[in-house]
């Protein structure tokens, strides 16, 4: 799709700060958002509310496309589309960057985070503003805003309490280094296959088990083909809002005002609390769906992480090694 880029008279700071300018509608600014998320799921919410807003504060000079469900790209080629400047803006997550620049991996590291508040410090404190400088500068990926999808937990087609039980599964993760690792410390098979698949693929007996966070399984049905869950946040899943950079500086002042004042609206203050209540919910819905256990034994899953941990500074060095540290001190904060 070829985008319109046109010279623009630049607003002076955009919505909140001063009105917006007004342009012909030869200017008009079309800007696609691809998403892997289904229809259902609170992220497809938040991207059209943010879709909705950006046309109410242009008067309809500046929409964004929303295409979800891996209708144009998937969770990684998004990403790609991105740093290729091929695609304008998408869900994404720092884990998934880490293909790249495998020290934002940080994020996805087994057991790392305790809980929301704990979350919540790290990403809107200064660590969250250090990887979205470090997602731009090397990857040319704007962070228009980090946030919550999750804690992750296991669905299977056999009980899953202790790990012990995880050992020589066939289990479905993301394509993402920190997963295939964490899989790999418990003995079990890791199997990356996009998300869309992952509901054939327990049926058919391709995979014996995922690990999602409770609201996309609830979201997709996939209670439907596995009968036993198990609550073990064992991972917290972020999921952000980003922009390609390129895309971002070449739009008007004004412009990109709005587009990151709604991002931070959409994501960091009604997406979060959309969260925090859909998480709980899809649990207990899990729970009527499934045998659940919300009381797993967490410390035999913990005791086989040590070397992912060990592995992850060994590979990042430094880099990854303050950014685990800093979340380390944000939970004694």
């Amino acid at each position: 799709m070829k985008l319109t880029r046109r010279s623009l008279v630049a607003g002076s700071a955009g919505m909140l700060a001063a009105p917006f300018v007004a342009r012909t509608q030869a200017a008009t600014i079309n800007l696609v958002f691809s998403h892997h998320m289904p229809t259902s799921h609170i992220g497809h919410k938040a991207a059209m509310s943010f879709a909705n807003a950006i046309k109410a504060q242009t008067n309809g000079q500046v929409t964004v496309d929303i295409k979800p469900a891996s209708q144009l790209f998937n969770l990684r080629t998004s990403a790609e589309a991105l740093q290729l400047g091929t695609l304008d803006m998408c869900w994404s997550d720092l884990g998934t960057l880490a293909n790249w620049t495998p020290h934002l991996g940080f994020v996805s590291l087994p057991f790392l985070f305790n809980d929301f508040d704990h979350v919540s410090r790290v990403l809107y404190g200064a660590t969250g503003r250090q990887v979205a400088g470090m997602a731009k500068d090397a990857l040319g990926v704007e962070v228009l805003c980090l946030g919550a999808s999750g804690f992750r937990v296991f669905l299977g087609r056999k009980p899953m309490n202790k790990a012990d039980d995880v050992r020589g599964i066939r289990l479905r993760v993301p394509e993402i280094p920190t997963w295939v690792e964490m899989a790999r410390a418990l003995g079990a098979n890791p199997t990356p296959i996009p998300a869309g698949e992952m509901y054939t693929a327990l049926q058919t007996g391709v995979i014996d088990a995922i690990e999602v966070p409770a609201d996309y399984i609830v979201s997709a049905k996939i209670y439907e083909v596995a009968g036993f869950a198990c609550k073990t946040h064992h991972i917290f899943t972020e999921v952000s809002m980003m922009a390609s950079a390129k895309r971002m500086a070449g739009l008007p002042a004004d412009v990109q005002k709005i587009i990151r004042d709604n991002a931070v609206q959409a994501v960091q203050k009604e997406m979060w609390a959309d969260n925090l209540t859909a998480q709980n919910e899809a649990w207990d819905e899990l729970a009527r769906r499934v045998k659940a256990n919300d009381k797993p034994d967490i410390a035999s899953f913990r005791s086989k992480m040590g070397p992912v941990l060990d592995n992850f500074i060994r590979k990042t060095g430094p880099r990854g090694k303050t950014l685990v540290e800093a979340v380390q001190a944000a939970a004694r904060a």
